[in-house]
């Protein structure tokens, strides 16, 4: 049984949480509450009112609900669809546990803490970036509260847990394989796989609650971004009466992926991954990933051309779906980023257990969202770290491994730096290398740009990718059969500015910058897809004011409000007239 606990909540903004985690009290139910504010969750802060719009700290939020009486050896269970970044809970002023990591689902066990009739929750919640471990650095923007869904999970008697379905074509159309366990098994019990046009299929369950069961789809058609179908599964638990227990549905789509010859190979045929850079923003909800603004950007990304999107932090539940249903392939990674110890430099991050456990924490906790899911195609280890540095090489391994434990079923790659890849090339299956050639080396070339009142031309530099065609010589030379993505390349545009000269900073510039890298990459056999950065526009605290910058980075295809720029089209010639990829 679900209970949902989304909808209003009392919030209040803890400006001194060092002097009141001693007198405060914020977590107790009988703390009055009349000059807390009501808020909707998911939320986050930012979004509840303009004082809050860049405020970094402690807030708390508190809410009650009702209870019947749980069963004698019932279990229950808070489950947590994100919160960002840390957070303690506390049900009926008494502790139930804590989780740091801001985009991964979590549950704590609060059986021992409930109690029948009225029941009171507090939730502390910290954003604060000197609390932050991954991401080490702020690339967008820290969004602060509970924002994404939560649920109190109650389990009574025989259920089934951790259901992992792999479905790949098979020779009669396709095979479904469902894999996990019972909790509270007992005797008896058995396993049903049931689809909407009728197939039926029961199997044993182990003594030890095991579930292992490979169930035949004849006739099922593919899934693919071109024909994304998807086929509905029930997955049921019975007793000995065949009285249903427990029931789990899913949308399951039966492909294979795999690395074969160089090539990333769907359903035994090479694909080229056309794809695009994802940092969700939202102007109306921030980092909330409502099922509307998730819908929008998706159809953008389809009516770009895009078969694949490169997410950098793991996703809503809601994404994923939207993703199977609409046939686009996701890459999506743990905030592994922006690490750069020097060269020589010991006892870094890399080298500290903590670090990598909660690094692995955080992998297996977004695989465990995701990999039910058949537009889930890479896991990334981590983008523009220095893996130079000796320490960086373990780690890495340490993550991959965890990962590859995890789910070994999909394609794991990292995100190079302008070529820094080190011992990385060892430990993926196809690396992405980003490099901002023709934007950062032309802004800080000189003095900034001025833009008339005109649109008049007032600085501009001939595109020079040179060094981009180097550094892929380089990485080449050194790892001849390496197949690369080429992701994170662009330009920042100022929305609506057009010059005719193709001033920097303009959407002429930015538009002209990617068909001349397409072109480039073109040339490349051993490239096997393009992720230019990124979807949309959204808010960066590490960009500079500059009179360009306006804490937004502006290197979306389209705006912040979801309005496209000329880069849009110049994405939509090359994916969807493909010249510009190498088949």
């Amino acid at each position: 049984m679900r209970i949902r606990l989304d909808g209003a909540w009392d919030f209040v903004a803890d400006l001194d949480p060092k002097y009141h985690a001693i007198y405060g009290g914020f977590h107790r139910p009988d703390i009055n509450r009349r000059h807390w504010k009501q808020v909707a969750v998911p939320g986050v802060w930012q979004k509840y009112e303009e004082r809050y719009d860049i405020f970094e700290g402690v807030c708390w939020f508190a809410r009650e609900f009702d209870l019947a009486e749980l069963p004698a050896g019932a279990t229950a269970q808070l489950r947590f669809g994100a919160v960002n970044y840390q957070c303690n809970v506390y049900v009926n002023g008494q502790w139930a546990g804590s989780h740091e990591g801001g985009y991964t689902a979590f549950t704590l066990d609060c059986t021992a803490v409930l109690k029948p009739g009225l029941n009171h929750i507090a939730v502390q919640v910290d954003n604060r970036a000197t609390s932050i471990k991954w991401p080490p650095c702020l690339g967008y923007f820290n969004y602060g509260g509970i924002h994404r869904s939560v649920f109190l999970e109650i389990c009574c008697g025989s259920a089934l847990d951790d259901l992992r379905l792999q479905a790949v074509p098979a020779e009669i159309g396709g095979e479904l394989t469902v894999s996990g366990s019972v909790r509270n098994m007992r005797p008896g019990l058995l396993l049903r796989v049931r689809s909407a046009d009728g197939l039926s299929w029961e199997d044993t369950i182990g003594a030890d609650g095991a579930i292992h069961t490979c169930v035949p789809f004849p006739g099922v058609d593919p899934w693919s971004p071109a024909r994304p179908h998807l086929e509905p599964v029930t997955v049921e638990l019975l007793d000995a009466a065949r009285i249903v227990l427990d029931a789990q549905d899913f949308q399951c789509g039966f492909r294979a992926l795999e690395m074969s010859n160089g090539r990333i190979h769907l359903n035994g045929a090479p694909l080229a991954l056309k794809g695009i850079c994802y940092v969700y923003d939202s102007p109306a909800s921030g980092l909330v990933m409502t099922p509307e603004q998730v819908e929008t950007d998706l159809q953008l990304m389809k009516a770009m051309g895009c078969n694949a999107v490169r997410c950098h932090y793991p996703m809503d539940e809601t994404f994923y779906a939207a993703a199977d249903r609409l046939g686009l392939l996701v890459w999506i990674e743990p905030p592994i980023y922006c690490y750069h110890p020097g060269d020589r430099e010991t006892n870094t991050r890399f080298a500290d257990p903590a670090w990598l456990a909660l690094a692995q924490q955080m992998a297996r906790e977004m695989i465990a969202v995701a990999r039910n899911h058949p537009s889930v195609a890479i896991y990334g280890i981590g983008n523009e770290c220095n893996t130079h540095n000796p320490e960086a090489e373990p780690f890495f391994r340490a993550l991959a491994g965890a990962i590859r434990a995890e789910d070994p079923t999909r394609l794991l790659s990292y995100a190079a730096l302008y070529g820094i890849v080190g011992p990385i090339v060892d430990i993926v299956d196809v690396l992405g290398i980003n490099s901002y050639w023709g934007w950062y080396d032309q802004i800080d070339a000189g003095q900034p740009i001025e833009i008339d009142e005109q649109g008049a031309a007032v600085d501009r530099r001939p595109m020079d990718l040179a060094p981009m065609r180097r550094m892929l010589d380089e990485v080449l030379a050194r790892n001849q059969n390496l197949a690369l993505l080429l992701t994170e390349f662009g330009a920042d545009a100022v929305p609506g500015f057009h010059s005719r000269s193709c001033d920097l900073w303009s959407e002429d510039y930015h538009a002209g910058l990617l068909r001349a890298i397409f072109a480039l990459a073109a040339d490349y056999p051993q490239i096997v897809g393009t992720f230019p950065f990124c979807f949309s526009d959204y808010r960066d605290p590490s960009k500079i004011q500059n009179g360009y910058w306006d804490e937004c980075n502006l290197k979306g295809v389209v705006d912040i409000a979801r309005r496209r720029k000329l880069a849009f089209a110049a994405i939509q010639q090359a994916y969807i007239f493909p010249t510009a990829i190498s088949p």
